[in-house]
């Protein structure tokens, strides 16, 4: 155990566990230490079927020896707990998104982890996604000259913000927070923080009814399952949209928790320059290229690239090129003991004031300066 890194899981209910835990026990120098979470029906069940030994309590977990990383998965309110118990032990964090509850919890935490000399980072595997990796090429490179406007959408597949995790009482909102985070931290990523959000959300009556495939009772529910429900009627919102306001760009954002297509899989960045545009998809990687005047040896015309991935209904819950490019930039962080967790940090928290602004602007019905 002392020569191999020590793997915790705290909290355990969120999906994304599965590719993470299975990505981790492939690695040579990985040793899973165990896990915790309330739910006792959930841990026996990564016991009989991962192997992971069961603790009583986060402190009993993370006190055992060799622990170096630490996974939470938790529920949103309860993450910022595990996190400072890890951070306070000098243990390594891999935080699910988005982190915290909301934005006041989100800065708190920020606070608590900035003064710690741990790696630390949250679990946006989107941004690992090699067609990200491709625009922030061709962005830094300047082949699309200056940029006017960025077009973003995500979404969750019908029946997916039903599912408790995006309608779980105690974080700020649904889909916009839950998995509108996802397209907020890439917009940071590649675009940095606007200066002023407008934003409205639309919350639906329960209205006819629609086939939810894939839909998942549980953390353990593999996959999911075909169900009926009505559209709408959801504990938080069904749609919303803003517009960042940058000085020199607007980037437009919008989601819907009623999209036709498996997760992820129709979400899109359009970045429109003067000299070229950029067409870009996450899952299956993607994108493709117009070129005005030719630079950096794109000729003028149509470039494409296209990459492997899942087109299923749980192709968000395997394991692809996203995960495996996170896992490892986490494990080369804790193998080296990186703790330059400045931009992670700043993203954490941007992402999040970007998703409150897009609340209270609603509420306000008012653009809200960051």
């Amino acid at each position: 155990m002392p020569d191999k890194i020590g793997v915790a899981f705290v909290g355990c209910t969120h999906p994304h566990i599965f590719a993470r835990l299975q990505l981790l026990s492939a690695e040579s120098d990985v040793a899973l230490v165990g896990c915790y979470d309330p739910d006792e029906h959930l841990v026996a069940a990564l016991h009989d079927q991962y192997g992971l030994r069961p603790y009583a309590s986060p402190q009993e977990l993370l006190d055992q020896p060799g622990v170096r990383l630490v996974v939470v998965e938790g529920w949103d309110p309860a993450n910022p707990v595990y996190v400072r118990e890890a951070v306070k032990r000098q243990q390594a964090v891999l935080l699910e998104k988005p982190g915290a509850p909301n934005l006041a919890e989100m800065r708190a935490l920020v606070g608590d982890v900035r003064g710690q000399l741990v790696p630390f980072q949250v679990g946006y595997m989107l941004r690992f996604s090699p067609a990200i990796a491709r625009a922030r090429d061709i962005l830094q490179a300047g082949v699309l000259g200056p940029i006017t406007l960025a077009r973003c959408h995500a979404a969750t597949p019908v029946g997916g913000s039903r599912e408790v995790w995006q309608s779980l009482p105690g974080d700020q909102g649904g889909l916009v927070y839950t998995d509108g985070c996802h397209m907020a931290e890439l917009i940071v990523h590649l675009f940095g923080m606007p200066q002023r959000v407008k934003g409205t959300v639309l919350k639906l009556p329960a209205g006819p009814t629609v086939l939810a495939h894939g839909f998942k009772q549980d953390t353990l529910s593999g996959l999911g399952k075909t169900v009926e429900m009505p559209l709408g009627g959801l504990l938080y919102e069904d749609v919303g949209a803003a517009v960042l306001e940058y000085d020199d760009k607007l980037v437009t954002f919008d989601i819907t928790a009623w999209e036709a297509q498996p997760w992820v899989e129709a979400w899109q960045i359009e970045i429109y320059g003067a000299d070229g545009t950029l067409y870009v998809g996450l899952v299956p990687p993607w994108y493709k290229l117009y070129v005005r005047n030719a630079k950096l040896g794109y000729s003028v015309g149509w470039h494409s690239w296209s990459g492997l991935g899942a087109s299923s209904v749980g192709n968000s819950l395997m394991v692809d090129d996203n995960y495996t490019a996170e896992v490892q930039h986490m494990l080369r962080r804790v193998r080296t003991w990186d703790t330059d967790n400045a931009a992670w940090l700043a993203e954490a928290e941007g992402v999040i004031a970007i998703l409150d602004a897009i609340y209270r602007s609603s509420q306000q019905n008012d653009s809200v300066v960051l």
